[in-house]
């Protein structure tokens, strides 16, 4: 499992950083696609160019995060399940979203969860942010990150709103994230209590 781990990381990081980097690089000129010059089919290479580059990335991260569980010693009871879960998610998020109709109910509950899940993340890490507030720092400004990407995000999306499109997949992406990385910080808790409390003796006042 560890050796195939290296190549399946190996393998998320290529067809991130190819499609993320390389095409995003210019992707008027490798695509060949525009606003102004959309493709009459799907199958044409301009569109499956552009479908290639808006897909990969996310389908290598999950190789790559599938990868590292290999390389950690994780048996295909975990390796497997994590690997078809996400994928499965993203899917049918991608799906679901095409055509979404705009709720606008629906991004305040998104955001009042990711709210509610980083007051938690705060209270439940409390212990440790004067021994390592680094994760404090991190947490923070990726919320405020989450903010801001929101309103970026659904700029685009103004006009089509009422013609059935809404950027609700990334509030949905935004708060899976925030709810799976809450329940991490309980599990890390709850399974070595000890080491927690280890690592803070002496930085107690």
């Amino acid at each position: 499992m560890t050796f195939n781990g290296h190549y399946v990381y190996a393998a998320g990081v290529a067809l991130a950083a190819f499609s993320g980097v390389l095409i995003s690089w210019d992707p008027g000129t490798v695509c060949r696609l525009s606003s102004d010059a959309m493709p009459d089919s799907p199958f044409s290479y301009p569109a499956l160019c552009f479908t290639f580059w808006a897909y990969s990335v996310p389908v290598g991260l999950i190789l790559a995060a599938t990868g590292a569980l290999m390389l950690a010693g994780a048996g295909r009871g975990l390796t497997l399940p994590f690997l078809i879960g996400a994928l499965a998610t993203y899917a049918a998020i991608a799906i679901a979203n095409d055509p979404m109709p705009h709720i606008p109910p629906l991004f305040g509950i998104g955001g009042g969860l990711i709210l509610l899940f980083y007051f938690l993340i705060l209270w439940v890490t409390k212990a440790e942010m004067r021994a390592n507030p680094f994760k404090l720092i991190g947490y923070t400004f990726l919320v405020t990150g989450f903010w801001f990407a929101c309103g970026m995000a659904s700029r685009p999306y103004h006009d089509l709103l009422d013609s059935g499109q809404s950027p609700i997949d990334i509030m949905a992406y935004f708060v899976i994230a925030m709810g799976f990385l809450l329940l991490g910080e309980v599990r890390a808790r709850r399974w070595a209590p000890d080491a927690h409390r280890t690592g803070l003796e002496g930085h107690t006042a």
